[in-house]
């Protein structure tokens, strides 16, 4: 599939929504806001594809609810300036997002489970950046101190999931879905600490290229595996 037309076509379809709402977030246009536009179409490409071209795949509807989840925070997320509502109820998206990512990672791994130093220690430094980047917010957090603790808690299952997969799956399953998990953490982290600790430069553009690259991998590892299916 990875070398099939029809995904070098989507490819090409997402990232050049993805790069016009880069662009349209850098550009003051008085008439209208089009990053209000780009942003909700990025995800829906993925889902498109995911639903005409991958439905027949063992934890297609975990990846479905996944994007479906993640295209409603991108939506929520566009609104946090009106009201914080709109923050918490993106992070609320993401979280279940992020509880479906982890949930496929974990029961896709179908290969017997082993023991390995480098993974364990990986795993455990990954729960220690996890729990330092929370108490570096915490001060910050106020009254949603308890669903960011939620949601840090989430993203850092994630990357303990993902990395849970060494062995377990095919190698390139196992390496697309590492770096979108981690490259989602990244885009995550930074929404964090510029939104809690101090004002990242170019920090939303940063923020989407790292998560528009997170939800490409994680579907490339879903495409990667289905090839041993």
């Amino acid at each position: 599939m990875l070398k099939t037309k029809v995904w070098k076509l989507f490819t090409c379809i997402f990232f050049v929504v993805s790069l016009a709402d880069i662009i349209a977030m850098n550009i003051d246009v008085e008439i209208y806001d089009f990053h209000m536009i780009f942003k909700p179409l990025i995800m829906p490409s993925a889902i498109y594809f995911l639903i005409r071209y991958l439905s027949h795949l063992k934890f297609y509807k975990t990846m479905l609810l996944a994007f479906l989840f993640a295209w409603l925070g991108d939506i929520l997320l566009l609104g946090q300036e009106i009201d914080e509502l709109f923050f918490i109820g993106g992070l609320a998206a993401f979280l279940f997002s992020h509880i479906a990512y982890i949930y496929y990672f974990k029961k896709s791994a179908y290969r017997k489970l082993r023991s390995y130093k480098g993974i364990a220690v990986l795993q455990f430094l990954m729960v220690l950046i996890a729990v330092s980047f929370y108490l570096l917010m915490y001060s910050n957090l106020g009254e949603i101190w308890l669903p960011v603790l939620f949601y840090v808690t989430a993203i850092g299952l994630m990357g303990v999931t993902a990395l849970g997969r060494y062995a377990r799956v095919n190698m390139d399953a196992f390496s697309y879905t590492v770096i979108g998990a981690f490259v989602f953490i990244l885009s995550d982290s930074i929404i964090g600490y510029n939104k809690f600790v101090n004002p990242i430069p170019f920090a939303d553009s940063m923020i989407m290229i790292f998560y528009c690259t997170a939800q490409y991998m994680i579907l490339k590892g879903f495409v990667a595996q289905s090839t041993e299916d």
